[in-house]
């Protein structure tokens, strides 16, 4: 679906570094996108619309993926305590901002979009072979038709051998006197 390939685009074009969603290498570059080769192959106006929505996605991701490249600051606690004369209160603070631990992020989507990504590639597979073995029969079919071809001098034992179950309706034809039957 659209949400699908949305998420797929923005995990596979962020190339910020760091961790993030477990099992998703965001330490890799983003190589550039070409975006006036890939629109110029564009023809229709919903096509052009969506594009400029992914690109506009893009440079989103972008500029977010620019924002968060670097892990935060650690906070300098020895300057607040240093700042603030309330006995005490900076070491709450710290050892609450130090107690807190925080869910690590699970892409359950992934291995979904995986999965679907293995089906699809599978039923190209499968198509591909099929297609193969069509083509094959359809090409032994016309070498067939080739060889079998009916031409104005052949004559009617010529015609027998090649197609022999003509031979009763043909005689069938001449003795009833239907000359022009398939004409």
């Amino acid at each position: 679906s659209r949400e699908i390939m949305r998420r797929t685009v923005v995990r596979a074009l962020s190339g910020s570094k760091g961790t993030g969603v477990s099992g998703v290498d965001r330490t890799r570059q983003s190589r550039p996108i070409d975006w006036s080769a890939l629109s110029s192959k564009l023809t229709s106006d919903s096509a052009k619309s969506e594009f400029a929505r992914l690109r506009a996605t893009y440079g989103e991701i972008q500029g977010l993926a620019n924002t968060y490249s670097a892990p935060p600051e650690p906070i300098d606690f020895a300057a607040y305590k240093a700042k603030i004369s309330t006995p005490g209160l900076v070491d709450k603070f710290e050892a609450a901002y130090k107690s807190v631990s925080y869910p690590k992020a699970v892409a359950r989507e992934l291995e979904e979009v995986r999965q679907e990504h293995a089906a699809m590639i599978a039923d190209a597979e499968q198509s591909v072979q099929d297609s193969v073995a069509r083509i094959d029969a359809l090409t032994a079919l016309v070498e067939k038709m080739e060889a079998n071809m009916v031409n104005p001098t052949m004559t009617l034992e010529q015609l027998y051998e090649v197609y022999p179950d003509l031979e009763a309706e043909i005689e069938a034809e001449i003795e009833a006197h239907e000359w022009g039957k398939d004409i």
